[in-house]
């Protein structure tokens, strides 16, 4: 070990030991609703989804916004504007037998809106999204019922969180 990286180890140390002190940033508070289009296709697409699509989109924002500086206060609302799943739903399927969760394909997708608010409920910044197989080829291939859906909610988290990021710092 050299003189120059003898010297510097103990720094280095004593920084990550503050580093591990310091308090884990606050991640954003998320809300989500469904706009009343999104709402009245869920009664299609059974309510029970609506828990599977609210997941998946949390899991997305955070996992994309635990990369950047925390923002203090900052709420992100989601709006679920219109969705559509790649395959049939357990209720679709229920609902017509002629269906088949793995040979029935629709063109599947999500589109969604964030406003990226501060303690004060001002928006701060505003993002939206939509994103759709253009045909039944291109498409996911997954079985997921939400699989193009997820591609897009990825797709907008990522959009979240680089607005998230641009944010100023207080």
């Amino acid at each position: 070990m050299t003189g120059l990286m003898r010297a510097i180890r103990p720094a280095l140390a004593g920084c990550l030991l503050l580093a591990g002190a310091l308090p884990a940033a606050e991640p954003p508070r998320i809300t989500i609703e469904f706009a009343p289009a999104a709402a009245e296709k869920m009664q299609t697409f059974g309510e029970e989804e609506r828990a599977t699509l609210e997941a998946a989109i949390r899991t997305a924002l955070r996992r994309e916004t635990a990369k950047a500086p925390a923002a203090a206060g900052v709420e992100i609302a989601v709006t679920v504007e219109d969705l559509a799943p790649t395959h049939p739903t357990r209720a679709q399927l229920a609902a017509n037998p002629a269906a088949s969760a793995a040979q029935t394909k629709f063109l599947g997708g999500a589109a969604l809106t964030a406003e990226l608010r501060d303690a004060n409920h001002h928006v701060l910044r505003s993002v939206k999204h939509d994103y759709s197989a253009r045909t039944l080829g291109l498409g996911s291939s997954s079985l997921d019922p939400w699989a193009d859906a997820r591609l897009a909610i990825d797709q907008f988290a990522v959009k979240v969180a680089a607005a998230y990021r641009d944010l100023p710092r207080s």
